[in-house]
């Protein structure tokens, strides 16, 4: 009993003095829903969920500017990122949100995941569409330490594109902030027994399975606003071995009106070792 408490306290005090932060990946899918699915009535319930957990920084998928703007408009967070048509404001985002008085961002953009990733709605790899990632290298003021950050959305048809896409963003970290503590967060569009994640597993650490703590909330993360039960992720954030993973879990909150997204947010409490 005596070591328990032990244990216990000497977590707690570590999880105060590492300070921790929250970082999420969120769908918060695109505005093409009528009623009650319609953007106009889910952002509150979005932004809801975002107060909720208390995210610290976090990358969404879908999102288009308009939405972005509505995320931002209480001024506590910025965000970078670019559309994926034109790395500006056309097209759908896979944009990183971040307190702006816990982060600072030092560098980062938008670019392409395809053989040509400076050019813009460029496809590669049998992609339904062109695919993008957003990545940011911050400070956190709290702790002065470093870490890059990217977020994307990974195609639904190509596995091939899927696989290539998280190579590209692994070799771009390496080759531009080598030694970097690195996130790579997103809609990967597939399940822990493809190639996909397997792929990916063995290059960083799916958050998920190095959680201190056990997983709490659903382990579907895709769910067709209440229409589906999935047993197995489809979203997932991946760290190096830099992070330690304090907690793990996925919100599944339905507020009377209707769910947030057709996504449910994965959230990670996390520290620089």
């Amino acid at each position: 009993m005596f070591v328990s408490i032990y244990l216990f306290f000497t977590w707690l005090f570590s999880s105060f003095t590492e300070d921790p932060f929250t970082l999420a990946t969120f769908n918060v899918r695109c505005p093409v829903d009528k009623t009650p699915h319609s953007w106009q009535e889910r952002k509150t319930r979005c932004i809801d969920v975002i107060q909720k957990n208390r995210f610290d920084i976090f990358g969404v998928q879908e999102a288009v500017k308009h939405q972005l703007d509505d995320l931002v408009e209480s001024g506590e967070y910025q965000y970078i990122g670019g559309g994926r048509e034109d790395f500006k404001e056309k097209g759908e985002y896979s944009a990183i949100l971040y307190r702006k008085d816990r982060f600072e961002l030092l560098k980062g953009g938008t670019f392409g995941l395809s053989e040509k990733p400076d050019v813009p709605g460029f496809k590669s790899w049998k992609t339904a569409c062109p695919r993008i990632a957003t990545w940011g290298l911050f400070l956190d003021k709290k702790s002065k330490k470093k870490f890059i950050y990217y977020n994307t959305h990974l195609d639904h048809r190509s596995e091939e594109a899927r696989i290539r896409g998280i190579e590209l963003l692994v070799n771009h970290a390496k080759q531009n902030m080598p030694g970097v503590p690195l996130i790579i967060s997103g809609d990967f569009n597939a399940t822990p027994d493809s190639k996909t994640y397997q792929t990916a597993s063995s290059l960083l650490d799916d958050s998920a399975k190095v959680s201190e703590s056990e997983h709490k909330g659903p382990p579907g993360t895709f769910h067709g606003f209440g229409k589906y039960e999935r047993k197995v992720p489809i979203d997932y954030i991946f760290v190096s071995k830099d992070f330690k993973v304090l907690e793990h879990w996925t919100d599944d909150t339905k507020f009377q009106e209707g769910y947030p997204s057709d996504h449910y947010p994965v959230i990670v409490k996390l520290t620089l070792r």
